[in-house]
């Protein structure tokens, strides 16, 4: 792999961007924003593999090298302006790129899922097929939030709500396209890139211990809940990714990320003894109360349409990518957030 495209900058495809370019790959990141400080347009040597950038006030980003002639070689990742969901604008970021790092999502709400990532997916899926290019998605559990079983490669799907239904019509319609695909599922995820409203754990954990508070948390706090720390998610996607080279055009992988399945009481133990505090017992915010709570604050609402996964035993058994690439124990995860 010597080029790629990651659509998306937050908690997984910053760290499949910062992994790839420690890698030597030539990273582009394209957001409809253009991405952090740079907003650098583009040119692509496509024999070659290098990119050329030049910011708008007539300045080289920073992470750039530049020579006289010829193009410039990017030691970093280049931001680029693009809308996924725009089949122009997304061909044009992603012409000459080995692969597609498809990271990213909508605002946590089932109505907006079904508006949005149906068609931006298969904006991103035509893309990859006309230029023969795979394409590597994250994915969640929630298609299997309803099964009693530890989750594999091979279960079925069992969703309990919209969300799990929407990501069970994802991967199918994946599984179904033209393109070279890979879905590589994960469990709630922890670690240095994991944002505040987007990671539960760091969000009702380890954010209100940090500041002397009681850990609060809309689930139990003392059944197995699946775990992934980010950059062992990043690393099985770059893994899955090179897997995918020479395998048939239109074949999808359903892969599952490195994971481990502590109790959330035992994360937040940790988290009082790594900052010398003292425990103090998690809340377990009761499923009425969120149910209460869902009727005026979205986000709590479909909290709580996921609660198989919340209020029982959600457990995940990794496959071989868990060996192939190495498995970070949960508590560095936490170290890292903290």
């Amino acid at each position: 792999m010597r080029t790629a495209l990651i659509i998306g900058n937050g908690q997984i495809g910053s760290e499949v961007a910062t992994q790839l370019a420690e890698a030597g790959v030539a990273v582009r990141i394209a957001t409809r924003s253009g991405g952090g400080t740079s907003g650098a347009a583009l040119s692509k040597d496509a024999a070659s593999g290098t990119v050329s950038d030049t910011h708008p006030n007539g300045t080289l980003p920073a992470h750039s090298t530049h020579t006289s002639s010829g193009p410039t070689t990017v030691c970093g990742p280049v931001h680029v302006k693009a809308d996924a969901s725009d089949r122009a604008q997304l061909t044009e970021a992603a012409v000459g790129v080995d692969v597609i790092f498809a990271c990213a999502h909508a605002p946590y709400d089932s109505r907006k899922w079904e508006q949005v990532l149906p068609l931006l997916d298969a904006a991103i899926l035509d893309t990859a097929a006309e230029l023969d290019i795979p394409v590597v998605f994250p994915e969640s559990v929630y298609a299997f939030a309803g099964l009693s079983s530890p989750i594999t490669e091979s279960s079925p799907f069992a969703p309990v709500e919209d969300k799990g239904r929407i990501r069970q019509q994802l991967i199918e319609a994946r599984d179904a396209h033209a393109a070279t695909s890979a879905s590589v599922i994960a469990g709630d995820l922890l670690g240095r890139t994991a944002e505040k409203w987007s990671s539960v754990v760091r969000m009702c954990i380890t954010e209100p211990i940090s500041h002397g508070r009681r850990a609060m948390v809309p689930a139990r706090t003392d059944v197995p809940h699946g775990i992934t720390v980010i950059a062992d998610h990043a690393s099985a996607m770059i893994r899955v990714a090179e897997d995918l080279k020479g395998v048939p055009a239109g074949t999808h992988q359903l892969r599952i990320a490195p994971a481990s399945n502590p109790i959330l009481a035992e994360i937040a133990d940790f988290t009082a003894d790594t900052l010398g505090q003292k425990h103090k017992r998690p809340l377990s915010v009761p499923r009425w109360a969120t149910r209460a709570i869902g009727t005026f604050e979205r986000s709590f609402y479909e909290l709580n349409q996921l609660a198989p996964i919340w209020y029982e035993p959600c457990v995940i058994t990794p496959g071989e990518l868990a060996t192939e690439v190495g498995a970070t124990d949960w508590r560095e995860g936490v170290r890292q957030m903290l």
